[in-house]
Formats: structure tokens, C-alpha cells, sequence
């Protein structure tokens, strides 16, 4: 259990090589290992973090134009992930694609403090502060903003270690790992790099930006225009965040994101009266479509049912499809697809797996419905209904439900009134006929030396009950008024019915149930699917004493969402409270927490722009947009808290807030945005695990820069009402 899947593997194909190393005959091809798939995903997350750093500090050189304060940064970025890994071991977080997602995601924001010390400190060297007092100046005036800031980021990840099952297991290592590498920032943020800026900017000049002086000057023109149009501005906000709210309903939900891999899998099902050699011809022509396919590899076959989704039995047969690595011109959905095209004509039936290795496997595959009751037929019937309901969706594959594949069986049905005429009980009944069936019984046991042998006795087929003769069995009874003995026929006291049998009864609770599913296709996800399933079973009616309950993905993705909205809500509180304590009031909060929504809307938009649904992944990145988007806000509202402090109007402070902080703020955002620029665009094999969290964080973060930059000041008018004093929770209460 504590062994690592990549290193027995890589030991695995170690032994592999070594085995065809020495006999020259002998070849081994693995079709399905795990560790070449999770060293791939590893690979591509670290390319992930690399590009996400490289991108950051080259924003950093295109702002600031001095290699001083960039060289200053860039040595953050190790020093604040070694930090992070450190903490990473010992508490038992190993390197996986989870906790290497949040290393990448932060990688960004690892910056985000050094970024806003060394501007402040560097602004205030150009203004003729000495380089040690600049330093110490610098890091002072904004080290209780990026602590608070640094606190929100953290405090989102916090309710994750109280919650349960697959959230938990999913998003706690990323938590402590975003957590880990932020408070490492934070730490070097206020050390490291104040100490390196008193030494290193002693003799520094402020390179002219004209590019960056117009655009600023741009800036306070709009910020001037929105200040005096506060209703247009604050209008055009909401109503963007209807429409995306709107827009978000009809997104549909999914539970992760599909992802290709080099490895798919197919389950072959033979009929039932077909032999085994007739089941290896046709394993042999599927194997040889399959191989014959652009971008396959290689194909292996096994008779059985070896895959997880599939019971063993001699009908079935498991194929494991190795693609190509290299120049594929087709995803696993495609592939799955094609293969199934290729396959159709067959006297058989092929079910294939895009992947064998989908992190969407965790929460079970399409749609399951669990009828319970008593009564077989009528859990049968209803499951008929409910095939025919699932199979009326658009979009719905492979419905099946049921008694699908049991036998005929004969039912003996005892007519209690008739039997009782004849002084007989259906117990009675049944008791004589199980009697007559049984073909064979243990007389005796023989010892032979120290091996007891049991001798069994067994009816010549003369004797034995057929079907035929079934009806016609007499069952002899004694009247017990005259004392004599009758034969009586069973088709005199019962009737036999035919029916289709269950190969197995299912029972939870001791309540029987059966199973419905259904798959999804590629063109449609299960949340629209689930949802108009629901609203037809809100019309269906189902008989009194049994239940039909939604299970399967929808459930897993149902029960992971709630977890992950609560904990959006104790995140925005904790957030909230940490504000107070910064600003000592309870009303610049207010302002700064009325982003988070709004921000919620770039995300949304993003989603819908991109056309992807609403999944686990993508809800992470608003738990995560909600702990950054306030960062900036923080920033921007304590420095115009400060000048108005100094005796600056409120207009003028507002003014020079903007044109000050505008360039951490969009230094700071963009270091964060160009780090997952690589995730949100998927490049890498298994990008797509963590491709919705990034594109929710840069839609709502680039959403959110704007906000900071226009709204909040807008808000602080609007709020700000009265002369600001030194401690103003007092006048907020009041």
C-alpha cells in the first residue's frame, strides 16, 4: 500500500529489459502501466511550472526594464518552492499530479508579495530614498497588506481538511501545497528580498516607460469617467453577472475533465450460444481491425473479463490498445469512436474505454438508477420503463437494465384454496416438489484409510421430474377425516407461468434493487442529461412501496459540488474576517468582498466562451479565485486608506491609488495569468486534469484586475461617505 506505482513499475520494465536482454526470443510488450502514465502527467505539470516562472519573470523585466529587481524576484521562485517542498515532506505529501498541480498554480502567485515589496521599494528608491531605508520604508507600508492578502489566498484551502470523502482525497494535498508555497512567499517576501534591495538597488535609475506612462494616463481618464458615471459602471457589472449566471445554468456539469492517454481498453461480449473457438476467431478479427487503425500501436487480447468495469465469463474477452506517443492526429474519444466504427458489423458486442487510467473512473461512469422493492417483476417492469424513459434522452448510450441476460425459468404458482380443499399448505407444496427435483443425496460416507468419500445416490433419468411431466407430479396426502391416502396432480392445486429469471438478486438493506444504466456521449454532458432525466421522473409515477434514487457519477458529482460550495461560503467569511482585522473596519471589507461575486463572473464567462461544463476541477479554481481576486483589493484599498490618513481628499487618493498601485496590480495578476496560460491551453499529455481550473482562475482574475482597477474605487466613493480618522470601526457601527 505505501509502495510508490511509478517505482514499481520503473523496477517492472527494469526487469522486462533484463528478461529480453537474455533470451534474444523473447518479446514483452506492456499494454496498460500506470507509472508510465503518471511519470507523463508529472512531466507535463513540471514543463507547466517551469514555462509558468519563465513567463513571470519576463513580465516582471517588461515592467520594471532593470534585470536588478527582476534578479531580485526570480530568486524567489526557487527558494519559495524549495521552502514549500520541505514542508511538502514532512507531512507526508508525496509529488503527484495533485500536489504538483498546486505548486504550478502557485507558481504564480508566488510572486504576487515579492512583486508588490520590491515595486514599493523601488519606487521609493527613485524618489531619493537611500537603498537600506527604501528597503525597510518599502517592505513596512505593505507588509500588513500582503500578510492579510497572503491569509485570504490560504484560508480558502482551509475548510478542505474538514470535509469528507473524495473531496477531501482529491484537494487536500493541493490545498497545503498552494498553502506551503504562499506562506514561503510571504516569509521571503519580507526578508529575503527587502535585504537583497537595500544592496542590490543602491545605484538604480527609474528606466522612462512611455508606453506605460500613456497607458496610465489613459487609466486615470477612464477612472475619472467611472467616478463621476458610478451607476453605468456598477450597472454594467451586475448585468454582466446576470447573463453569465444565466449562461451557467445551461453549462451542464461533468466530474473531471476527459483526458487522453496512450492507453485505451475494449470489452468484447460473444452471444451466448457461441463456442469458444467461435470467441477466439472473433477476438483474432477484432484484434486485427483495431491493429490495423492510424495512431495504434499495438493490440493484446485476453479471454475474460479482466478490466474493473466487467465480470469474468467465458463470453468476454478484454483488449488493451497502446497508441502512439508521438504524431497522434486523434484523441482517445476520436479513437474510441473510429474503433467502434470499425467494429460495428460484427456478431458481437464492443464496448470501448477512452481511457484506462480516467480520473473521472472515481466517481463512476454516466447514469445509474437503483429501483428497490420486493416484488422482482415489478422492480423488473419499472426498470423496463425507466430504459425506455433513458433511452428517450438525447444523448444517452448503451442503456441497459433489468432482467437483461438471465434464463427462462419455470414458476410454479399454488392456488391456496384449491391446495386447502386437499388439506394441503403452500409450503407443503413447495417442500414435495423441491423433493421431487433433487436428482441426487448423500446415502453414506466410506472411510478408506484416513479419506472420508461421500456416496452419493443419483436418480436414472427414467425417474427424474421433467418439465414435461412437471404438471402431471402427483403429491400424495392423507385425509384427516377418513384416514386414506389420495395422489393428488399439481395442475389440479397450481399453474406453471414462464419467465425470464435474474442472473443474480441484489439486495442493500435487505431490500431488493436492481440497476439501470447508461452511458453519455461525447456531444452532451451528464448534468444536462441528468437534469432532464429528473424532470421526467418527477412525472413518472412509481408504484407504492418502491423507490427509484439517482446514482452513479451524478450522485458523486451532486454530493462534491455541495462540498465544494460550502466551502466557497466558509472561505468568503473567513476572508471577510480577516479583512476586519487588517483594516480595523468593518465597511472596507464590504467594498473589497463585493468582488468576489463579480469576479466569479470572468470565470463563468470563460467557462462559457471555451464550451466547458462545470466540473469538480473548475469549482477548485473559484474556491481559488476566491482567496486571490481580494489580494489586489487589499492592496489598493489600504493605500488609499493611508493617504487619506496623510489628509488627502478621498477623490485625489482614489486617484493616486490608481496610478500608483496600477502597476503591481497588473504585474501581480499578470505573473499569475501567464503561469497557468500553459494549463489553460491544455499543451502536455494529461493537461486536461487541471485545463478547467486554470481557465476559471484566468477569466475571473483578468475579470477581477478590471474590477480592482475601476469598481472598487467606484464602491469605496459610493461607501466612504465620511472623513476617514484613525480607527473608523466605531463610525461604521454607528
Amino acid at each position: 500500500i505505501s509502495a510508490s506505482t511509478a517505482t514499481v513499475s520503473q523496477r517492472i520494465n527494469e526487469a522486462i529489459g533484463k528478461l529480453q536482454s537474455e533470451n534474444p526470443d523473447l518479446h514483452i510488450i506492456p499494454l496498460m502501466d500506470q507509472g508510465d502514465y503518471i511519470n507523463m502527467i508529472i512531466q507535463s505539470v513540471l514543463q507547466n511550472l517551469i514555462l509558468g516562472g519563465i513567463l513571470a519573470i519576463l513580465v516582471l523585466a517588461l515592467f520594471l526594464r532593470d534585470v536588478k529587481p527582476t534578479v531580485i524576484i526570480a530568486f524567489s521562485i526557487p527558494i519559495s518552492v524549495l521552502f514549500a517542498m520541505v514542508l511538502m515532506y514532512f507531512t507526508d505529501i508525496t509529488l503527484n499530479i495533485i500536489s504538483l498541480s498546486g505548486l504550478a498554480l502557485g507558481v504564480g502567485m508566488l510572486v504576487d508579495n515579492s512583486i508588490v515589496v520590491i515595486e514599493n521599494i523601488y519606487r521609493l528608491r527613485n524618489q531619493g530614498v537611500p537603498a537600506a531605508k527604501a528597503a525597510v520604508k518599502g517592505a513596512t507600508q505593505v507588509a500588513g497588506a500582503i500578510f492579510a492578502s497572503t491569509l485570504t489566498t490560504i484560508c480558502v484551502f482551509l475548510p478542505i481538511v474538514f470535509t469528507q470523502g473524495i473531496s477531501r482525497e482529491l484537494f487536500t494535498d493541493m490545498g497545503l501545497t498552494i498553502a506551503y508555497s504562499l506562506l514561503a512567499s510571504l516569509v521571503v517576501a519580507l526578508t529575503l528580498v527587502p535585504a537583497m534591495g537595500s544592496t542590490m538597488l543602491r545605484k538604480t535609475k527609474e528606466k522612462k516607460h512611455r508606453w506605460f506612462e500613456g497607458f496610465t494616463n489613459g487609466y486615470e481618464k477612464v477612472l475619472r469617467f467611472s467616478l463621476k458615471h458610478k451607476i453605468v459602471v456598477i450597472a454594467g457589472v451586475l448585468a454582466l453577472l446576470v447573463f453569465a449566471v444565466f449562461e451557467a445554468v445551461n453549462m451542464g456539469t461533468a466530474f473531471m475533465p476527459e483526458m487522453d492517454s496512450p492507453q485505451m481498453m475494449a470489452t468484447m461480449e460473444m452471444p451466448k450460444e457461441a463456442t469458444q473457438q467461435e470467441g477466439y476467431e472473433m477476438a483474432d478479427e477484432v484484434m486485427s481491425r483495431i491493429g490495423g487503425l492510424d495512431d495504434v500501436e499495438t493490440v493484446g487480447a485476453i479471454s475474460g473479463g479482466m478490466s474493473m468495469s466487467s465480470s469474468s465469463s467465458g463470453n468476454t474477452y478484454s483488449f488493451y490498445i497502446l497508441l502512439k506517443e508521438n504524431g497522434r492526429t486523434r484523441s482517445n474519444a476520436q479513437m474510441a469512436e473510429l474503433i467502434t466504427g470499425a467494429t460495428q458489423d460484427l456478431d458481437c458486442e464492443l464496448s470501448v474505454s477512452a481511457s484506462t487510467m480516467d480520473m473521472s473512473a472515481l466517481g463512476g461512469s454516466g447514469i445509474s438508477l437503483e429501483v428497490k422493492g420486493d416484488d422482482v417483476d415489478t422492480l423488473n417492469d419499472i426498470s423496463q420503463d425507466l430504459v425506455e424513459m433513458l433511452s428517450g434522452i438525447e444523448g444517452t448510450t448503451e442503456v441497459t437494465g433489468g432482467i437483461t441476460e438471465g434464463d427462462m425459468e419455470t414458476r410454479i404458482v399454488v392456488d391456496k384454496n384449491k391446495a386447502m380443499e386437499h388439506g394441503l399448505t403452500v409450503a407443503q407444496v413447495y417442500q414435495e416438489i423441491a423433493a421431487a427435483l433433487q436428482t441426487e443425496a448423500t446415502a453414506t460416507t466410506l472411510t478408506i484409510g484416513s479419506d472420508d468419500l461421500p456416496v452419493i445416490v443419483v436418480k436414472s433419468p427414467e425417474d427424474a421430474l421433467t418439465r414435461e411431466g412437471l404438471m402431471s407430479h402427483e403429491i400424495s396426502v392423507t385425509n384427516q377425516q377418513t384416514g386414506e391416502t389420495e395422489a393428488v396432480p399439481l395442475h389440479e392445486i397450481a399453474e406453471a407461468q414462464d419467465a425470464e429469471s435474474v442472473s443474480s438478486i441484489n439486495r442493500e438493506n435487505q431490500v431488493r434493487y436492481m440497476t439501470v444504466t447508461a452511458g453519455v456521449d461525447n456531444d452532451h454532458n451528464i448534468g444536462l442529461v441528468s437534469r432532464e432525466l429528473e424532470e421526467k421522473l418527477a412525472a413518472y409515477e412509481v408504484p407504492e412501496g418502491y423507490t427509484v434514487e439517482i446514482q452513479g457519477e451524478t450522485e458523486t458529482i451532486n454530493s462534491a459540488m455541495n462540498d465544494l460550495i460550502l466551502m466557497i461560503v466558509l472561505a468568503v467569511v473567513f476572508i471577510y474576517l480577516i479583512m476586519v482585522a487588517q483594516f480595523q473596519s468593518l465597511l472596507s471589507p464590504f467594498i473589497v468582498m463585493f468582488t468576489i461575486p463579480l469576479a466569479f463572473t470572468g470565470g463563468l464567462l470563460a467557462l462559457w466562451l471555451t464550451g466547458s461544463p462545470i466540473s469538480i476541477i473548475a469549482m477548485l479554481g473559484f474556491l481559488m479565485l476566491a482567496g486571490v481576486v481580494v489580494n489586489n483589493g487589499i492592496v489598493f484599498v489600504d493605500y488609499v486608506n493611508q493617504l487619506r490618513l496623510e489628509g488627502v481628499d478621498k477623490k485625489d487618493a482614489l486617484i493616486q491609488t490608481g496610478r500608483t498601485r496600477l502597476r503591481p496590480i497588473l504585474m501581480t495578476a499578470l505573473t499569475t495569468i501567464l503561469a497557468m496560460v500553459t494549463m489553460a491551453l491544455g499543451l502536455g499529455d494529461g493537461a486536461e486534469m487541471t485545463q478547467p481550473m486554470a481557465i476559471v482562475t484566468i477569466g475571473g482574475l483578468t475579470y477581477a484586475t478590471l474590477l480592482t482597477l475601476l469598481v472598487v474605487p467606484v464602491l469605496y466613493d459610493v461607501f466612504h461617505k465620511r472623513p476617514m480618522k484613525k480607527v473608523d470601526l466605531e463610525d461604521d457601527l454607528s
